[in-house]
């Protein structure tokens, strides 16, 4: 009895023995499935995150190297053409500066936006998409200060300072200013070393700030050659330009840069001088038929 108990005793530490050994085996084999199949799915995942770079890297370059449209790539109207002028002052501001360059956008049409230094960075995205459309961005000083109360150096850094403001999101020099409150005396004159732009319809919408009196004035108003003056701050202004370029439109209208209207209606543009409007010329054998 005793050599049998020892006997089934032994038989059953083995049997434990290889039972044991068995499952080991195969928990440690599961563990390394397990360990590889996390490993191929980190690989898997790392190799997506590389190829989602790659492609978004190829995307940028791509973006990086469309060139944006310049002057002389846009066939430019005729001096003949009726041509006005829009330009807007103090802004930008994104909710009103993309609804009147998506008006523009849509009739094909350009402006000139006098840009607030302080301003370049915050609504930096409304300067690049306006200058990649052509419009021309000008300085409007970089704190709106009024010219006529500051020194010579005071002038020439509040100039500076806003024009490398503007350029490094506009990706072209500043070469044209509008002063606050057109405001510039012959000191000024003599010191901001860049045409001034002036302008022959003012819409006084900074007055209104009502798209029904802003549309009204300026269509009253409005000439073969002039440049009218709007502010991209106020909603209403949006609306209104988003009526008025329809309908001068529809009147022949084209709408161009400041520079782009002298250039078409052969005015050489000098520093410190003050432009107002730009009407088509009047034909030499005309004035002399005049008497």
């Amino acid at each position: 009895m005793k050599r049998d108990f020892i006997g089934k005793a032994i038989f059953l530490v083995a049997f434990v023995a290889i039972l044991v050994v068995s499952v080991y085996g195969f928990s440690g084999k599961m563990m390394e499935e397990r360990h590889d199949a996390l490993n191929k799915t980190s690989e898997t995942t790392v190799e997506k995150k590389a190829e989602n770079k790659e492609e978004n890297t190829t995307e940028k370059t791509a973006e990086a190297t469309t060139e944006p449209e310049t002057e002389e790539s846009r066939e430019l109207p005729k001096s003949t053409d009726k041509l006005v002028c829009f330009t807007f002052d103090d802004g930008p501001y994104a909710p009103v500066t993309n609804k009147i360059l998506d008006t523009l956008e849509k009739y094909h049409g350009r402006a000139t936006f006098f840009v607030v230094g302080d301003r370049a960075a915050t609504y930096s995205d409304e300067i690049e998409r306006a200058s990649k459309m052509g419009c021309e961005i000008g300085t409007h000083t970089y704190s709106h200060v009024n010219l006529n109360t500051l020194s010579v150096p005071e002038m020439q850094k509040e100039i500076r300072k806003s024009c490398d403001a503007i350029s490094k999101y506009s990706g072209k020099k500043v070469k044209v200013l509008r002063p606050p409150e057109g405001a510039a005396n012959e000191t000024v004159k003599a010191n901001v070393n860049m045409p001034m732009v002036m302008w022959s319809v003012d819409s006084r919408d900074w007055d209104y700030r009502n798209a029904d009196k802003d549309y009204q004035t300026v269509m009253d108003n409005v000439f073969d050659g002039s440049i009218v003056l709007m502010h991209d701050l106020y909603p209403a202004t949006a609306d209104a330009v988003a009526r008025i370029i329809p309908e001068l439109a529809k009147q022949g209208y084209k709408f161009v840069t400041f520079s782009e209207l002298m250039k078409i209606r052969g005015v050489d543009v000098e520093p410190g001088e003050k432009y107002f409007n730009a009407t088509p010329q009047t034909p030499a054998e005309d004035c002399d038929d005049a008497g």
